[in-house]
């Protein structure tokens, strides 16, 4: 992997942050981008051995994706996209605004597709081997209320993403889906967190947990990956519940909004 350049959004912090370190652990050159420069120059600090290249911006910003691409592809090729970038809120559907939901409908699907796009037809021609990691989640495999429109743009991330990997099959690139259940990142400050019940709290992971999984799920080529074994059962065990059920299930698990919802 030495001399490999891979972009990472949403790096940052959380699982972001810790797939850039996994990477430049192997040898991968990294372009890292979310909002804060500082926090990206803290995380930088952490990635020993290899070139580091910044870039601020909103993925959740019509047209920054495009941007964003034309930016890290000025100096070389991407070998590795990691779209993690995301956010999410723990609320009814109606107590939130617009100006809310189309900012995560923006980073979670738009910027994403627009990312991989930009990636796939980069790719083509190409025999080396390229690997684009989505990150989706658990909340993928079921609706859940109280954060209808992020389990409903994670549900789009993996469908998208599997299709991708089936599309890709026996090529040079690799699509890769990891859905995390819920992990010790900034995320549930950020959401208006929950009153968790303790199956929940089990089966939290950190993010070096989640990083650790996605890279090596990266590099075996896999479909999609649920790290964890209490998230593979979940995510396993709904298939056999009808989906009316699921929701409840998902409701009692998460609890109600616990924190006010901080501002973007």
């Amino acid at each position: 992997m030495t001399g490999r350049r891979a972009l990472v959004t949403g790096a940052s912090s959380g699982i972001g942050a810790d797939i850039a370190r996994e990477l430049a652990a192997l040898g991968v050159d990294l372009v890292l981008t979310a909002r804060r420069r500082d926090a990206l120059e803290a995380v930088a600090a952490t990635c020993k051995g290899v070139k580091i290249e910044i870039v601020t911006a909103d993925l959740g910003q019509p047209d920054a994706a495009r941007a964003l691409w034309d930016t890290a592809i000025a100096n070389g090729p991407i070998d590795i996209l990691i779209n993690n970038a995301g956010f999410g809120y723990f609320r009814r559907f109606d107590e939130v605004g617009w100006a809310r939901d189309a900012e995560l409908i923006q980073l979670n699907m738009t910027s994403l597709v627009a990312l991989a796009r930009g990636f796939v037809d980069a790719r083509k021609g190409h025999t080396t081997p390229a690997h684009m990691v989505n990150i989706a989640s658990t909340a993928a495999f079921q609706s859940v209320p109280n954060m209808a429109l992020y389990a409903a743009s994670k549900a789009f991330v993996r469908n998208f993403s599997e299709a991708l990997h089936d599309e890709h099959r026996g090529t040079p690139l690799s699509v890769t889906c990891i859905c995390p259940g819920g992990t010790e990142t900034a995320f549930h400050a950020a959401s208006g967190g929950g009153d968790y019940s303790w199956i929940a709290n089990r089966s939290t992971k950190s993010p070096e947990f989640v990083a650790r999984a996605t890279i090596q799920a990266m590099l075996d080529g896999e479909r999609t990956v649920v790290p964890g074994l209490l998230n593979q059962l979940s995510s396993f065990g709904v298939r056999f519940l009808t989906r009316r059920l699921a929701s409840r299930v998902a409701s009692q698990v998460l609890g109600k909004p616990r924190f006010a919802l901080p501002a973007r």
